[in-house]
């Protein structure tokens, strides 16, 4: 998968996510602290990746870029134990950056998953 692609899905994605948590912190602001909400939005960060890829095969990103997350082997829909570990992967500090490099993200990786055009 093109490393161009991949960084519009992270770019993408990241907009996704910081107008979710935006809106959170508007709506929230007289019921949840600061600190509660910096927290929230890290946990959200991964469960917006885990329920998207496990549920859609897909992210918001990934729909505008047609492509989607497969299993290496059969190029199937990845096992849930996959996705958990391709969302617990995206904790190393370089994975963001790592397909920039390589054809293949630390996540990919560690996953046995990959992108394809969908």
């Amino acid at each position: 998968m093109n490393s161009l692609i991949r960084l519009w899905n992270f770019l993408i994605d990241s907009i996704v996510i910081v107008v979710c948590i935006m809106l959170a912190s508007y709506f929230l602001k007289d019921i949840v602290s600061q600190e509660q909400m910096k927290i929230g939005g890290i946990i959200f960060y991964y469960v917006y990746y885990f329920v998207m890829e496990s549920t859609l095969g897909q992210t918001i990103g990934k729909i505008f870029t047609k492509s989607k997350v497969v299993d290496v082997k059969n190029k199937g829909r990845p096992k849930f134990i996959q996705i958990f570990i391709r969302t617990l992967s995206r904790l190393i500090p370089v994975d963001f950056v790592s397909y920039l490099f390589n054809k293949q993200g630390i996540h990919d990786y560690f996953s046995k998953t990959k992108l394809i055009k969908n």
